[in-house]
């Protein structure tokens, strides 16, 4: 836990790299505050989990801002998408349980430098016994990708269902990557309709050759997630 509140960062250097994740909620349908949002939040890059049907067809603007994308929009709460401003090297999607619960993972270069991008939102460990084994046996098949990944900068990000302090976030935890959010604060993105109960399952995970400059929590855009950011350093 030390770790989390102590770890290395890179405050005050100029970043080259901004990263947004935003679970919208699939039951929202406030589709203008997500676009107010976005006009003053620019990123080189933005990832969207919940994404439905619904959701596809409001939202127009990301496509026209960020026009490389891979969406893979479900009924249920698990569709995923990331929306780019530069081409793809390559983009897949990664069916790590079954084909309704996608990740995505894109590669592409910054500043001349290969990028890996999993985005991913795993099941929540609740309501049962089989939902928590699902999840867990995600967590370990997206470590074993990521310990297999020959690219030196890889981002692992999403609505990971899981805070760094549980016992079971060890199983996706590589130990090439380190947690962005380490010294910034908390930032604790959900729930944002019970700030008693808020915690921190949003989270960025990135290279130790990656430097953070900065990882902060967005506006509220009526999901019950804030969006979390992360400007960093790929060189």
């Amino acid at each position: 836990m030390g770790n989390f509140y102590f770890g290395e960062n890179a405050k005050g250097e100029k970043p080259n790299f901004k990263i947004i994740s935003i679970n919208i909620f699939s039951q929202n349908s406030e589709f203008q505050e997500l676009k107010n949002y976005l006009k003053t939040e620019k990123s080189d890059v933005l990832v969207l989990q919940e994404l439905t049907p619904d959701w596809q067809k409001n939202i127009d603007f990301i496509r026209k801002e960020y026009p490389y994308f891979k969406e893979e929009v479900r009924d249920n709460n698990f569709g995923i998408a990331i929306y780019s401003k530069t081409p793809f090297d390559t983009i897949v999607t990664k069916n790590y349980i079954d084909e309704m619960h996608p990740s995505l993972i894109g590669e592409l270069k910054i500043n001349g430098k290969s990028l890996s991008i999993l985005a991913t939102h795993p099941v929540p460990p609740l309501p049962n016994q089989a939902r928590f084994e699902r999840r867990n046996k995600q967590y370990q098949l997206m470590k074993k990708e990521i310990d297999e990944m020959k690219i030196s900068n890889i981002i692992l990000i999403g609505d990971l269902n899981s805070t760094v302090y549980s016992p079971n976030f060890k199983l996706v935890q590589s130990d090439k990557m380190k947690d962005a959010r380490s010294g910034f604060g908390l930032n604790n993105s959900w729930n944002a309709f019970i700030p008693l109960f808020r915690t921190n399952i949003d989270q960025c995970w990135v290279s130790k050759s990656i430097n953070v400059t900065n990882f902060y929590r967005g506006e509220n855009i009526k999901s019950d997630h804030f969006p979390i950011i992360a400007e960093l350093r790929i060189e």
